[in-house]
């Protein structure tokens, strides 16, 4: 019994760390075939339009402004003013 665990156990270590090397080796050069990265692009029509539809809108409100500013109407300018009180010493 001893003879086989003196002998045996090295060669047992010696295989098995063989075995380790190997495997190791081989996920180590093992390259996974590149995937295109997943986007979503469910929602671009959505936001062109969006988009779209807002410039139209500030186009509208440069226009008006402009108008106004050509027929001699000034921009009516809300001013309000506020007293303050101070309360105590």
């Amino acid at each position: 019994m001893n003879v086989l665990v003196a002998l045996g156990l090295p060669l047992v270590l010696l295989v098995g760390g063989i075995a380790a090397w190997r495997i190791s080796r081989k996920e180590g050069s093992f390259e996974a075939p590149e995937k295109p990265a997943w986007r979503d692009d469910s929602l671009d029509d959505w936001r062109r339009e969006r988009d779209a539809q807002l410039e139209q809108e500030r186009l509208q409100r440069l226009e008006a402004t402009n108008e106004r500013l050509r027929t001699g109407q000034e921009e009516e300018q809300d001013t309000q003013r506020t007293t303050h009180t101070r309360l105590g010493g």
